[in-house]
């Protein structure tokens, strides 16, 4: 869909549903009171509908924000001098923050974060676990935003029909990939092409899995996996009871063009919570203890070899794994 259609349908969309909900709330604030109190599937939902105002704000603000920056930055036209960039970078972090900071108090969640990188230093190759949407704050929240780095990332065309996403997410060197586009080189490319011009304080992140994780989908990759014959991979597979295998094309085309990054893993848990809208409105991310672990691999210590960096990224994910086993033990 060509970006300018795009974006004169999904703007007014956003407010409208904004300007919707907040002049309504006299009005599903008591209903959905009422309804928390006689149902108990629906016990959150006068957290998640005052969640999802929040979110329509930051939208609409941060629309409104995205426009003024065009508007101080002479229509985009120095796009590539570093006070567009870094205005940019800004709202991002802000609309991150805020829709963190809403979730935090709506939900009273508790945040524990172990292994973050101190301030400064060159920017890194992160690959985040993916189980939920809200997981996408993590890497600006509890990485980008302590250590004054930046981040540009791999993310799914499905993301462009969120505004702030679609227009601010475009201005900054990150890739939208074409899950269902059929050619993997072209997407591989694209992936690769992040490294070019890499600047020391910013690095790449991609989510290995390509997808949320749900053991609906996990079983489904174990099923075609065994219909293949592919026993090595369906063992692996099996092991990995909390992941879903990774997707190597695009984190292997990352080690291989490395340009002499470290690299960070992120496992969490806590999340699981806001995974869908069902477990959202049953209350199951209400009072949560959000752990989150990051561990770094030196670049040294990364293979050169194509098979060894393949093997390295699969026993990566069995040490992910392993993380959120022992989250779950308490560990």
């Amino acid at each position: 869909m060509n970006a300018l259609f795009r974006r004169l349908v999904t703007v007014p969309l956003v407010v409208l549903a904004t300007l919707l909900m907040t002049g309504t709330v006299l009005l599903w604030l008591p209903v959905s009171l009422l309804v928390a109190a006689l149902v108990p599937a629906a016990r959150s939902a006068p957290r998640v509908l005052a969640f999802i105002t929040v979110y329509l704000w930051c939208e609409t603000l941060g629309v409104l924000a995205a426009f003024w920056i065009l508007l101080r930055h002479r229509g985009g036209r120095d796009s590539t001098r570093t006070g567009w960039l870094e205005a940019n970078y800004e709202l991002q972090a802000w609309w991150c923050r805020s829709l963190k900071g809403a979730a935090q108090r709506l939900f009273r969640l508790r945040f524990e974060v172990e292994g973050a990188a101190p301030p400064g230093g060159d920017g890194v190759i992160m690959l985040l676990r993916h189980c939920s949407i809200g997981d996408t704050l993590i890497p600006v929240v509890f990485h980008c935003e302590p250590t004054g780095q930046r981040l540009r990332f791999v993310l799914k065309q499905e993301l462009l029909f969120d505004p702030c996403l679609d227009i601010v997410g475009n201005r900054l060197p990150n890739y939208f990939a074409d899950r269902g586009s059929g050619d993997t080189a072209r997407e591989v490319e694209g992936v690769t092409r992040l490294l070019d011009g890499l600047p020391r304080n910013q690095g790449v992140l991609i989510y290995p899995e390509g997808t949320r994780f749900t053991t609906a989908k996990r079983d489904a990759i174990l099923r075609r996996l065994e219909q293949k014959g592919e026993t090595a991979a369906v063992e692996r597979a099996r092991a990995w009871t909390r992941l879903l295998p990774p997707r190597p094309g695009g984190p292997l085309a990352l080690l291989a063009a490395n340009p002499g990054r470290d690299l960070v893993f992120c496992a969490h848990t806590g999340f699981e919570g806001s995974a869908s809208f069902a477990r959202l409105f049953n209350g199951s991310w209400v009072d949560t203890r959000v752990r989150i672990r990051f561990w770094r691999v030196p670049f040294a210590e990364i293979p050169v070899d194509p098979d060894a960096q393949r093997a390295f990224l699969y026993r990566q994910w069995d040490r992910m794994n392993a993380e959120l086993e022992a989250f779950d033990t308490g560990g």
